[in-house]
């Protein structure tokens, strides 16, 4: 009897490890399953795609009937973004007492909801019999669920597949997180492309090369603090020994102040072809931006606007708001700033701009420039400013026009060295020598 009741126990015991070694095989090809349909999940950077994989994915593994992905929008009724079988129409139904449906519970607790008898007072249609409901995060907030309903088999519903579809989800979730930051990137980089573009076209709009008239050069240097700037210059040639000189600065930074540059640059230019009357050009230049183009508050541009007449040895100019330019000779020993004019150009409609005329004597030299200059900071805060671009004038008043510009940049960007910061501003000069 005892040898009997052995072999019986051993028999049951081998049948159990022989049922062991079958869950852990079907266990294994379970978690090798999931193993593969996760990869595949993550390797999709389509949204409409994610979802449509992880749904059929999760119904076959489930070994559920039908389902189907809802998504919350602006804090509307839920939004159907995926149905197999089934849309929201048949979920709201699925009532878990009298106020809450099986997806706003799911919606509101960020939990999985898993029922397999509904209550006897809930009106659910005949055909469900079970529903598993789990949320798609992403970033940390709930943005929809899934729900899976009517297991194939009579038991319904168990930890095993609330377990299995939570990982689904979560693949779901990382994979939703790639695509978003796949499409982030694919909009930055379009971005950075037309931002290129946008400087190729800005470049085209500003002088390229020196100029060489007759009795002067002009030389000049433009860093922008983006890939597009704000500092608007120009020198637009009359004759050989005729030529306009404009050094301006729009209010703002980056494309708009771009795009109002372009649009400053064409009406000026336009002005420049039918008239030499400086306060007449200024005045109209003036209204036409009120009028036309600062449409929107707060934009202004500053402006130093100067006709030089090489043959007579005059300039007259008229600046509007802007830093006053430099006119400096190394002989004399003098710095004179050029500051007659008016206001900001395009903020009111009646100003009216005045203007100056000088003598100009041989190796008289004119520099404009622009903020990004004088108020380039170091790492204590304190701003280059005018003084020192005086002092550095007077210090380097015989040297090569071209050396001159280098020198000033590289002075400018040794006071900022060690802040750790972009340049913060664009950086434009224009010097005009008369030899």
């Amino acid at each position: 009897m005892q040898i009997d009741e052995l072999l019986g126990k051993a028999e049951s015991l081998q049948n159990k490890l022989i049922d062991l070694d079958l869950k852990l095989e079907a266990k294994n090809n379970e978690l090798t399953e999931i193993a593969r349909v996760g990869a595949m999940i993550t390797s999709i950077h389509d949204l409409d795609g994610i979802l449509s994989a992880v749904m059929e994915m999760s119904l076959r593994l489930l070994q559920a009937e039908v389902g189907c992905i809802l998504t919350w929008e602006n804090d509307s009724e839920p939004v159907t973004k995926i149905s197999w079988g089934i849309d929201y129409s048949m979920i709201r139904t699925l009532k878990l007492d009298s106020n809450t449906d099986i997806a706003s519970r799911t919606m509101s607790t960020g939990e999985t909801v898993m029922i397999n008898h509904f209550p006897p007072e809930m009106e659910i249609p005949a055909n469900v019999n079970s529903a598993i409901s789990a949320p798609l995060v992403c970033h940390g907030e709930t943005i929809g669920v899934l729900i899976a309903v009517n297991k194939t088999n009579e038991n319904g519903f168990d930890d095993d597949d609330k377990l299995m579809l939570e990982i689904l989800v979560n693949f779901a979730t990382v994979a939703i997180e790639n695509s978003k930051l796949l499409e982030e990137r694919l909009i930055k980089q379009k971005l950075e492309d037309e931002l290129a573009l946008a400087n190729e076209v800005q470049k085209a709009l500003i002088p390229a090369d020196d100029f060489d008239f007759q009795g002067a050069g002009v030389s000049h240097i433009y860093y922008p603090a983006g890939q597009v700037g704000g500092d608007y210059y120009d020198i637009i040639p009359v004759s050989p020994n005729e030529f306009v000189l404009i050094v301006g600065d729009v209010s703002n930074k980056g494309v708009p102040a771009a795009l109002t540059m372009t649009a400053v640059r064409s009406v000026v230019r336009n002005e420049v072809r039918t008239k030499k009357d400086v306060t007449r050009i200024m005045n109209n230049i003036n209204l036409t931006l009120c009028l036309d183009v600062m449409r929107r508050e707060g934009t202004f541009i500053t402006l130093f606007f100067a006709y030089i007449n090489l043959e007579k040895m005059e300039m007259t100019f008229s600046n509007a708001g802007h830093l006053p330019p430099l006119l400096f000779n190394p002989r004399h020993e003098k710095i004179d700033q050029l500051k007659q004019g008016g206001m900001i150009l395009g903020q009111f409609e009646d100003c009216q701009y005045l203007a100056e005329k000088i003598e100009l004597t041989s190796h008289d030299r004119i520099l404009c420039f622009t903020d990004g200059i004088t108020e380039c900071e170091d790492k204590k805060g304190e701003m280059y400013g005018r003084v020192r671009l005086e002092e550095f004038v007077s210090k380097h008043k015989r040297m090569d026009d071209k050396d001159f510009l280098r020198l000033l940049k590289s002075e400018i960007d040794d006071f900022a060295g060690g802040t750790g910061e972009p340049q913060f501003d664009d950086i434009t000069c224009v010097l005009v020598d008369i030899r």
